[in-house]
């Protein structure tokens, strides 16, 4: 922005903001430019506050001046929800990284956006305790970009995503007024849950600075059960045969034929993984206690032995061949990315059993295309992330990739789905909003936009398509 604002907005926050805090540079910006999309947009400026008040002084000069303001954590995220689209300024809260508070006797905790998920489970772990939305990004990605996305992860099949857990919010609106929503409380209905329409808001309503959350006691233990099976549809009837058996898993993560073979490029111990099978299914338990959690684990196996198809089914012999099956999951998209092609990436979320089918109907769509798909997800709750690879500079692979995920999406819909299911739809899934949701129930999500937004400064340029701006 070269009409001067900028400049005048720089001179009046460095008068209460450190020099650290302000960062002008473009190598310094360079750092705040991009996310896990790799898509790439310059600030203009870029402040790391340390306090709610920082933030509600910034943002009421930057509403003053009707400059945007984008909110940014670790940027681990795949829809580019933090990506600075109109410049402006970067908001980062990561030195707003402070543990303020682990409440035993309540199971609860507070804590700053800028916490890092990782650094919060070792902190909880000392306690006897643990936060279950964990992100596989978890060594990255932060608890103020987990809320602002609605983060899911692994567990959610068992315990729920981030929304289950946020009981209370501390926000700063678009103008500099601070708000606090919900609170200590387990129970709360008193007027509209506005933590709710927060979680998950992308950081287009409000800037989150503190965060109350319920924890719970750590698990003593767990089994993990792998299984490889030559057939799409007989991953979904293991699936509903392990629900049916009255077992509620953990987790049920599931990869396909490209992504194990992906895996087994990438990793140097490859030894349990079987690159013929059409489909991988990880399946874990936990529990307090241990003869419960190795009858279910075994019960598991049965059924993975008795579904048609399977080629191979096993538990994991002990924890270091357990984290061993567990990394094969958690470095599948590095492992397509090491590939050094571009990509397109969605989160597309179906009802469970229709998962493999979706699996396998996205692999009919690839038939006969140049580009290569990927997909590996969630099983236990229908979360597939689908991976096209493809060659930019090559204008027609770029078309057809282009196609294929608007196919995906529509396939997803046409499955009673959703467009994504824990990364957001940022500016990577707005143009395709108008498959799932209809222009009266866009129009109502743009009302609640305006009401907390009126100038349309807060992380402009996100969720809705672009012709309806």
């Amino acid at each position: 922005m070269g009409d001067g604002r900028i400049k005048e907005f720089i001179d009046q926050v460095q008068r209460f903001l450190k020099e650290e805090q302000v960062i002008t540079e473009r190598e310094g910006m360079s750092h705040f430019c991009y996310d896990a999309t790799e898509i790439r947009f310059m600030p203009d400026v870029v402040l790391l506050p340390y306090t709610t008040e920082e933030v509600s002084r910034i943002m009421k000069i930057a509403y003053g001046m009707d400059l945007p303001v984008t909110p940014q954590g670790g940027r681990t995220g795949l829809s580019g929800g933090a990506l600075p689209v109109r410049g402006g300024i970067v908001l980062s809260l990561l030195r707003m990284n402070r543990i303020l508070e682990i409440d035993r006797k309540n199971l609860q905790i507070v804590v700053e956006p800028g916490v890092v998920a990782a650094d919060l489970q070792e902190a909880l772990k000392g306690h006897n305790l643990f936060f279950p939305p964990d992100p596989s990004s978890t060594v990255e990605s932060t608890l103020g970009g987990n809320v602002a996305e609605n983060a899911g992860y692994t567990r959610a099949v068992k315990y729920g995503v981030t929304r289950d857990y946020v009981l209370g919010l501390e926000a700063v609106l678009p103008d500099g007024e601070i708000i606090n929503v919900g609170g200590r409380t387990v129970k709360n209905v008193t007027g509209y849950d506005l933590v709710s329409l927060l979680v998950g808001s992308e950081g287009t309503l409000a800037v989150v600075t503190k965060i109350i959350c319920k924890v719970l006691p750590k698990p003593a233990f767990r089994r993990t059960c792998i299984s490889y099976l030559d057939d799409l549809s007989a991953a979904a009837d293991l699936v509903v045969a392990i629900f049916q058996g009255g077992i509620l898993p953990s987790a049920i993560e599931c990869m396909d034929n490209m992504s194990i073979n992906c895996v087994a490029d990438y990793l140097t111990r490859t030894e349990l993984l079987r690159r013929e099978a059409a489909v991988l299914v990880l399946i874990e338990v936990d529990g307090t206690h241990q003869g419960a959690v190795d009858a279910e684990a075994q019960r598991i196996l049965n059924l993975c032995n008795g579904v048609p198809g399977v080629i191979e089914s096993k538990l994991a012999e002990n924890d270091d061949q357990a984290e061993q099956l567990w990394r094969i999951r958690r470095e599948t998209l590095p492992a397509l990315k090491a590939k050094g092609k571009d990509h397109l990436e969605a989160d597309v979320v179906v009802p469970r059993y229709r998962l493999p089918f979706l699996m396998g109907a996205i692999k009919e769509a690839e038939a006969g295309k140049t580009v290569k798909v990927a997909t590996f997800g969630h099983a236990g709750d229908g979360n597939l992330h689908v991976t096209i690879q493809y060659r930019k500079r090559n204008f027609a692979e770029l078309e057809e990739a282009n196609e294929l995920l608007g196919e995906i999406y529509r396939k997803a819909v046409d499955m009673d789905g959703k467009l994504t299911g824990e990364h957001g739809v940022g500016i990577t899934a707005k143009d395709y909003m108008k498959i799932q949701m209809t222009p009266g129930e866009i129009a109502l999500m743009k009302r609640i936009k305006q009401a907390f937004d009126p100038k349309g400064l807060l992380n402009p340029e996100k969720i809705f398509p672009d012709e309806d701006e």
